[in-house]
């Protein structure tokens, strides 16, 4: 038999994965709760984290939001609805790095769109 952490985990990332708006913690947590309320909510935390840190989950540290999390984790870009924060997936676009570094050690790069999605396009 699998270990409770194990079996947490299995959760966590399939309802993830289940959820493709990019959800932060919280909302996972939120979806979580309903089937599964043992789970607790750090524990949701913690594993959303590790799995992040493990390169298992991308983790989205958007400008003015708490950060989102995504299942997906072959190379694509993002956009998010600068009105309801609303966040998808893009294609991939190739980025090549800057001639000059202004001195920092460059590790990694994420495309984030910025705009409207379809439901704030039609109220506004």
């Amino acid at each position: 038999m699998a270990d409770r952490n194990t079996v947490q985990k299995e959760i966590i990332h399939h309802t993830l994965c289940e959820m493709k708006n990019h959800p932060t913690a919280a909302m996972v947590y939120d979806r979580i709760h309903f089937s599964h309320p043992t789970i607790s909510r750090s524990t949701v935390y913690r594993i959303l984290a590790r799995m992040a840190e493990e390169g298992k989950i991308l983790r989205l540290d958007l400008a003015g939001c708490d950060s989102r999390y995504d299942g997906e984790t072959m190379p694509h870009s993002h956009v998010r609805c600068r009105l309801c924060g609303a966040v998808a997936d893009l294609p991939a676009v190739r980025v090549g790095w800057p001639a000059e570094d202004g001195g920092f050690l460059l590790e990694d790069c994420a495309v984030v769109y910025r705009g409207l999605c379809p439901a704030c396009r039609r109220t506004e």
